[in-house]
């Protein structure tokens, strides 16, 4: 399985128009093929059925991996029909591709990329450091647990896939993120118009600052998504932001 596991990472390695990631899986999963059937014939016809057209987002990769590994094993034993591989994964393509776009590159590294420059600005280089830890602990996260329960669960991976709610923690990643870049935005604004009027900037204006605009990007966010119309929700934000800018001395 942890062979498995460390071919999973260069599922985009070999291309092509005709099948896309379709050798890469195979390749993948050819330690377990090998160790499922001894024989060279069963070998051959196994890889057969996994050398077509696959094409899905790559860590998604590792839970019907997993999934496929125990219908291999089914299929050995006589409790499954080879053809049911073929459906299932391809039943799977086309959703764990996008809930893996959205996920992953849609939330997840914009969220890590946030918070990396963010530390890059106190830390220097070790922001670089925290982008990669915040994004690795989901990446690698789906990679490994996502095999593990494939195989545990077989086809009802799928239950537990969908039991994740991934979609919806795409939406709240994405809320969260837009929150801290507000939060960003209004302390480095704060401190601009503080040097401008020539006062000095006490640390306190700035987290309070912060703290201000991050509710306020997430109370529109949620506002706007009970269908309350963007006019009302910039004059039901004004009153605090404007009580706010009085309590800090900007607005005298």
């Amino acid at each position: 399985m942890f062979k498995v596991f460390l071919n999973s990472f260069f599922i985009q390695s070999a291309w092509s128009f005709e099948k896309m990631q379709g050798l890469g899986f195979a390749a993948a999963i050819a330690p377990a093929i090998n160790d499922i059937y001894k024989d060279t014939d069963r070998i051959n016809e196994a890889m057969k059925r996994h050398t077509v057209f696959y094409n899905a987002h790559p860590y998604m990769a590792s839970p019907i991996l997993g999934a496929v590994i125990k219908m291999e094993e089914e299929v050995k034993e006589g409790k499954r029909d080879a053809k049911d591989i073929a459906s299932f994964k391809e039943n799977l393509v086309g959703p764990y591709g996008a809930i893996g776009d959205t996920f992953f590159w849609g939330s997840i590294r914009p969220f890590a990329s946030v918070l990396g420059i963010i530390s890059a600005i106190f830390w220097d280089l070790w922001g670089h450091l925290v982008f990669l830890v915040i994004y690795n602990i989901f990446h690698l996260w789906m990679r490994w647990f996502g095999l593990y329960k494939g195989y545990k669960l077989g086809e009802n991976v799928v239950a537990h896939i969908k039991s994740l709610s991934l979609p919806q923690w795409v939406l709240r990643v994405r809320l969260i993120t837009a929150g801290i870049l507000g939060g960003v935005v209004a302390g480095v604004v704060l401190k601009g118009m503080h040097i401008a009027m020539g006062q000095t900037v006490q640390v306190y204006q700035i987290f309070l600052a912060a703290i201000l605009a991050a509710v306020l990007v997430v109370l529109s966010a949620a506002i706007m998504r009970n269908r309350v119309s963007i006019l009302m929700a910039i004059y039901l934000l004004f009153l605090p932001a404007f009580i706010f800018f009085i309590m800090m001395g900007i607005i005298k």
